[in-house]
């Protein structure tokens, strides 16, 4: 059983690339999130770039330390369409967020991420459960993780929390390949 990725790690998987970030990606990255429509349900972000390459670099140590790993995907290979992350690690749980694409990345594209991501997850720890959390009023991505079957595990004013595990991820799994394995 692996519980760390190698720093070189890169992987292709249902037509996407995923690799590790790095500092390079950084104007990437601002640019994803600080987009308003695409940005609209996640945390802020500084349209700083440098701000984000001292991010980085603060992230480089978790990783090195297995307590991170922020993800970029790309179609083809060289051509950065979204971004995504595994963090929050604990003895029970890892948590994924920062669920970002590109307007321009191909149809289904940010939907096979999600299931590359928790793959990942479940490759290096699979006795954990997958976390997540939404902003309420983000309905198209509230309905596709309820898809799984997680189990919603506290609620604020503004965020759902939820818990899912491997064996519902399974389940639902195949349908989206079926639907989105063929990028176009």
């Amino acid at each position: 059983m692996m519980t760390k990725l190698p720093e070189n790690f890169e992987l292709d998987r249902y037509g996407l690339h995923v690799r590790l970030v790095r500092e390079e990606d950084a104007e990437f990255i601002v640019r994803l999130r600080t987009d308003s429509k695409l940005g609209h349900y996640i945390h802020a972000t500084s349209s700083d770039v440098s701000k984000q390459i001292e991010w980085l670099h603060a992230y480089k140590e978790r990783e090195l330390r297995g307590k991170e790993y922020y993800f970029v995907f790309e179609v083809p290979q060289d051509h950065p369409v979204g971004v995504m992350r595994i963090y929050d690690i604990s003895n029970d749980a890892f948590t994924i967020g920062s669920w970002v694409f590109d307007k321009s990345s191909p149809k289904g594209a940010a939907i096979l991420a999600d299931l590359i991501v928790k793959e990942i997850g479940w490759e290096l720890f699979p006795d954990k459960v997958c976390l997540w959390d939404n902003m309420k009023g983000n309905t198209n991505v509230i309905r596709f993780g309820l898809s799984f079957h997680p189990t919603l595990i506290r609620e604020t004013d503004t965020q759902l929390f939820f818990s899912c595990r491997k064996e519902n991820f399974e389940k639902t799994k195949q349908l989206y390949l079926r639907m989105y394995t063929k990028l176009k």
